[in-house]
């Protein structure tokens, strides 16, 4: 696959609900977010591994006011199964 040069296309994973117990013993939901993993290209000539921090809005490796240029989707291990 070649490179997409639309960030917005990204993406940038999902949340999940998930629980935990609280001090009073009490089960309390919260949301979790999964990132999901993509190949980065920066503008001085690096490809990183990257993923979207949401509570910062910008991409791990990079800052706001200097986004990756380009991406590619992570791909999977060729022997993965879909279960």
């Amino acid at each position: 696959m070649g490179w997409n040069f639309n960030m917005d296309e990204a993406p940038r994973g999902h949340t999940e609900i998930r629980q935990r117990t609280v001090k009073n013993g009490a089960v309390a939901e919260y949301e979790h977010h999964v990132p999901a993993r993509i190949i980065a290209a920066g503008n001085d000539g690096v490809v990183t591994v990257s993923r979207w921090l949401p509570k910062e809005g910008r991409w791990n490796m990079y800052s706001k006011d200097t986004p990756p240029m380009a991406w590619q989707p992570w791909p999977d291990h060729p022997e993965k199964t879909n279960d």
